[in-house]
């Protein structure tokens, strides 16, 4: 199994988004850091997902939120140890 960093993925994916996987909502809140982690990106390809498919974005957050926890704690671990 290969791993994809969160910019490898958005050129697979046909996007430019470095936002894709980024620990937080998007580039509006700065002091988060550049952290990128896979439960991060698995919340937003739930909602970016669920977006695709006609979701309107407020309930393609809602439907996303069994996945914010592990986002949330994949962060704080990131932060921790650096990875």
């Amino acid at each position: 199994m290969q791993s994809l960093d969160a910019h490898a993925l958005a050129a697979v994916r046909g996007g430019s988004s470095t936002d894709f996987g980024r620990c937080g909502p998007g580039s509006a809140w700065p002091w988060l850091g550049n952290v990128y982690t896979p439960e991060c990106a698995a919340h937003d390809a739930a909602v970016r997902g669920a977006e695709a498919k006609g979701t309107p974005t407020w309930l393609a957050h809602v439907e996303a939120l069994p996945k914010l926890p592990a986002a949330v704690w994949s962060y704080a671990r990131a932060k921790i140890t650096g990875h």
